[in-house]
């Protein structure tokens, strides 16, 4: 074999490497998005959790404004979701045996939870409330329910388990391994708990119905924290992919407007200010010289 025919066969295995879609040393998992779009078809984690997520209960299908959102952004590229049920305590698990690809359950994004799943941007926020029986007056703050006589229920896997045992280590913790919401609040109308612990948008919807309990909080929620979706850890291209869609949302409202139709939420955005680029920053105003 000549030694120019070597060369162009070194040249070919190159520009094929180079040309490849799978290269060498990325791990597979990398290229999620690849896959997605070959299939038109991705498979969403979602948690029933009113307004984000309402599953109908004569059909089973889910809706609400998460649910449209998505619906949304997907269509924008020709992709299918298909929308997969799960738990607070089990999307983690959900997300890393690939049983859905994309998780748009109402998630507080932690720390703990940082080392399990990647979050997205954050798509709101929101904090936590107590509901307590009416009339119960041992509660005037909130260092009141670090008490040893005080029993506090709490929805297993949420974050709200993890505020709970730094600041509440006294407290007697019942973890309730359900994704309703509401049952913490239910366990404190039942007598079977003091205290009822769950985000603050679900307690004034379940104070506002029972007036046999009281939203210990009501218009001042503690722990405020962002709000996210989420994907396995190393789907990196996924989450990216997410994020330029999340912008995409909030510019003219477009996730706003999603919300608007199923009324008060409970959860805040952050407003971006627009600026005209370019222009001369104003001049900070001259104090007077001390006299």
């Amino acid at each position: 074999m000549t030694p120019s025919r070597l060369l162009r066969m070194a040249a070919l295995a190159l520009m094929t490497i180079a040309t490849s879609p799978i290269v060498i040393g990325l791990p597979a998992h990398a290229q999620v998005m690849d896959r997605i779009m070959s299939d038109k078809k991705i498979k969403i984690g979602y948690i029933p959790s009113p307004p984000g997520t309402i599953k109908d209960p004569k059909t089973g299908e889910p809706g609400g404004f998460y649910v449209d959102a998505i619906r949304l952004i997907f269509k924008q590229v020709n992709i299918e979701p298909e929308f997969i049920e799960t738990t607070w305590g089990n999307f983690v698990a959900g997300l890393q045996s690939g049983q859905f690809d994309l998780s748009i359950a109402g998630t507080f994004a932690t720390v703990g939870r940082a080392s399990a799943v990647e979050f997205t941007k954050p798509i709101s926020y929101l904090g936590y409330s107590a509901v307590v029986k009416t009339g119960d007056s041992r509660f005037k703050s909130l260092s009141d329910l670090n008490r040893s006589d005080i029993k506090i229920a709490l929805i297993q896997g949420g974050a709200s388990v993890e505020y709970a045992k730094e600041n509440f280590p006294k407290a007697q913790l019942s973890l309730l391994a359900t994704g309703n919401l509401l049952a913490p609040f239910v366990e404190v109308s039942a007598g079977r708990a003091d205290v009822g612990i769950e985000d603050a948008w679900q307690a004034h919807r379940y104070a506002k119905e029972h007036p046999e309990v009281t939203n210990l909080f009501e218009g001042h929620p503690y722990n405020v924290l962002p709000i996210a979706w989420s994907v396995k850890r190393g789907n990196e291209d996924l989450r990216l992919f997410m994020n330029t869609a999340i912008d995409w949302l909030m510019i003219n409202d477009r996730f706003q407007k999603l919300a608007s139709a199923y009324g008060e939420t409970g959860r805040y955005l952050l407003k971006t200010e627009y600026v005209p680029l370019g222009t001369a920053m104003p001049k900070p105003e001259e104090k007077e010289p001390a006299k």
